[in-house]
């Protein structure tokens, strides 16, 4: 009255299971390849993004330098035209 061989029933259902684990087993590979991948990519972006934000404190740097620059030049120039505005101000000296 049973239609199936309990051995039978047993070897299909082992098989079934063998079919299920190496279906997981291809999915899981697949997504420890893709891990992989996407931990490339976090590198390299890392190093991507150290390397632009050594870029932007080069560049703040050399800005900060050329302000300071310009505000000694700027003081300088200030200095040179209170001189000139004081020796516009004195009286001529005849020449003897």
């Amino acid at each position: 009255m049973q239609d199936t061989d309990p051995k039978q029933a047993f070897a299909e259902r082992k098989e079934k299971l063998s079919v299920a684990l190496a279906k997981i087993r291809r999915n899981m590979e697949g997504l420890m390849a893709e891990n992989q991948r996407l931990r490339e990519v976090v590198r390299l972006a890392e190093s991507e993004l150290r390397k632009r934000r050594d870029q932007v404190q080069q560049l703040e740097n050399e800005l900060h330098g050329l302000d300071d620059k310009r505000l000694e030049a700027r003081g300088r120039m200030e200095n040179v035209m209170e001189k000139l505005d004081h020796l516009m101000t004195q009286p001529e000296k005849p020449e003897s």
